[in-house]
């Protein structure tokens, strides 16, 4: 048998594990972000989806997260 064929088999098992279980904190911080960017995206886009003239995505990114903070 080859022995490079067996450790490949090996670490290719332990690769599929599980996810680790997110704590109840972690999920409700991304559900809020998730709203948060919702309402920066609301904020500083047009009608037609395009950011404003002069905002990036990372004034969105920033605007989110200090509306997370609020929340």
């Amino acid at each position: 048998v080859n022995q490079s064929l067996m450790f490949v088999e090996d670490t290719a098992e332990a690769a599929v594990s599980k996810p680790k279980k997110r704590s109840r904190s972690a999920r409700a911080s991304d559900k809020k972000l998730s709203k948060a960017f919702k309402q920066a995206n609301l904020a500083l886009r047009l009608k037609d989806g395009r950011l404003r003239k002069g905002r990036t995505q990372a004034d969105v990114a920033r605007l989110a997260q200090k509306l997370r903070k609020k929340m």
